[in-house]
């Protein structure tokens, strides 16, 4: 692969050996298509195996949460792959997004935990509400609301109801996602105006997961200066270790570092620094 970006072909063929050894047969199909001229399909094929016959996803795909029951946070996980795929092809799409629509609840935002979820291994954070990520979903979406719009509908109530949150943090993406897709008033743009403004500080504030190049944040790439985006490819080839893998913040869950190093490479390529 062409290296525009500084990372050392060991470095690089030591990330390849991480994730072949550490990650799931998905992370692999992921790394074949990206790096090796390996089939789409074939990627696309693991990352259907964890879409339920409801439309939604579930089965491990994000894998802290490890039940079959479909999950908002699967189906933001799906849509961040099929993203990366350039694949939304109405087969998929329309099913979840018939999902989406039975699972929000009155206020519009998405219902959460999955009725499994107690019998399967999650992590703790998981049993919480996660109303919040519908607004993230329709962001993802955003090119379908034609095709389901009472979710869109929901997802817009959502938003009027919860607002923008004072302080951006880490997990305020799902906000800054929606109002970077749905700017309807002049009080949307201030508010995205604002949102991009804060920006710095949440990149600095969370730089140990190297946001831009991860899948929370990637929707920002275009909102910042050059040079942030520089030095933000800068921090991510300094994050890979010696021994190839980008650094995990999360030591206690060691099932992320591959997941981490793909994204951030496959988002290096994309980006036409790799």
């Amino acid at each position: 692969m062409a290296n525009l970006c500084g990372l050392t072909q060991p470095q690089l063929e030591q990330a390849k050996q991480i994730i072949f050894s550490r990650g799931r047969l998905l992370e692999r199909q992921l790394y074949r298509y990206f790096f090796e001229e390996g089939d789409r399909t074939a990627a696309l094929q693991a990352l259907l195996a964890y879409q339920n016959p409801d439309g939604g996803f579930g089965n491990g795909l994000e894998p802290d949460l490890l039940c079959p029951g479909s999950s908002a946070i699967a189906a933001e996980t799906a849509l961040f792959m099929l993203d990366l795929l350039d694949y939304r092809a109405p087969d998929i799409i329309v099913p979840l997004l018939d999902w989406l629509a039975a699972n929000q609840d009155e206020a519009g935002g998405m219902v959460h935990p999955p009725q499994d979820l107690a019998q399967y291994p999650y992590q703790p954070w998981w049993d919480k509400d996660d109303a919040s990520r519908v607004l993230v979903l329709a962001a993802q979406l955003k090119d379908w609301q034609e095709t389901k719009p009472s979710f869109f509908a929901k997802a817009r109530q959502f938003y009027e109801q919860d607002g923008v949150p004072e302080q951006l943090s880490f997990y305020s993406y799902p906000t800054f996602a929606y109002l970077k897709h749905y700017q309807q008033t002049a009080a949307d743009e201030a508010a995205f105006a604002g949102l991009v403004e804060k920006l710095p500080v949440v990149l600095a504030e969370s730089a140990d997961h190297f946001p831009l190049f991860g899948r929370y944040w990637y929707y920002a790439q275009g909102d910042v200066a050059a040079g942030v985006m520089e030095r933000a490819v800068a921090a991510v080839v300094a994050g890979f270790g010696p021994e190839g893998g980008l650094a995990n913040p999360y030591s206690d869950l060691p099932w992320w570092q591959p997941i981490f190093t793909l994204d951030s490479l496959i988002l290096l390529k994309k980006g036409g620094h790799l």
